[in-house]
């Protein structure tokens, strides 16, 4: 029988997963190979390359449920792409003639590492079938397994990755926060800009989390006083989590 020895890694760019990710891995491992050592490489295939990596101590194990509770990532990122043969010379990851591919996959033989989990993007995901089919066209017996994480929401076929649905519900609640604040000026606009790369799942999927949480705000009946006319008129004004809501003058 095999004795694993598990590895991970978080890389690309930021997602509100990581850590959970992390603490995830962690926690499952626990339960099903308690004995398998576990290392976490430091900032993405940056730490790969360059052999940098930390232990998970038994003391980390029995905690790993409180990086469910925290943002970031236990282990730091990098973007790196062992492809890019020439990028990894530049920032001075491998020597002039190596091959990141190579490189990676002696350091993962060297570390004695049976599997990898790499949790990122596309280009970390892309990245890793690169490392697996490498590892199998050169014979290693490791295995290569991606997480698919982006707020984006769009790596084909995965219908949901990590990161995804937080960012969409964190995106709603802060226009919660700021968008009666229009209700201080005749002369303003709110515009909530929401990112996404080559998809709109994350504008929608934040609209309509807005929508969901405006259906169960209470409301008076008309709650804006304008001072000039001493008079309610309607507006939408959430009876709860806005700090600057308008009283009646006098």
């Amino acid at each position: 029988m095999t004795q694993h020895k598990i590895a991970m890694l978080t890389a690309g760019g930021l997602a509100p997963c990581l850590s959970s990710a992390v603490g995830g891995l962690i926690e499952r491992y626990s339960e099903l190979a308690p004995d398998a050592p576990m290392i976490g490489y430091l900032a993405g295939y940056k730490g790969l390359l360059q052999g940098n990596s930390i232990p998970v101590t038994p003391e980390v194990r029995r905690r790993a449920h409180v990086l469910h509770e925290h943002g970031g990532t236990p282990l730091g990122n990098s973007r790196v792409k062992l492809t890019n043969v020439a990028d990894c010379v530049k920032r001075g990851l491998v020597k002039e003639g190596e091959e990141p591919l190579k490189v990676a996959a002696s350091q993962l033989v060297k570390d004695g590492i049976t599997i990898l989990h790499t949790i990122g993007g596309d280009d970390t995901n892309t990245t890793a079938a690169d490392l697996a089919a490498y590892l199998a066209a050169n014979g290693y017996g490791l295995t290569v397994v991606g997480l698919p994480k982006t707020i984006d929401n769009d790596v084909i076929p995965i219908r949901q990755t990590l990161g995804a649905w937080t960012a969409a519900d964190q995106g709603a609640r802060f226009f919660e926060n700021v968008v009666n604040e229009q209700s201080t000026s005749s002369r303003q606009l709110i515009i909530h800009e929401v990112m996404g790369r080559h998809c709109g799942w994350l504008t929608a999927a934040t609209a309509r989390a807005w929508r969901e949480r405006l259906d169960a705000m209470a409301f008076l009946p008309s709650s804006t006083c304008r001072a000039a006319t001493r008079t309610w008129t309607p507006s939408m004004c959430p009876s709860r989590t806005s700090t600057s809501r308008p009283r009646p003058s006098g």
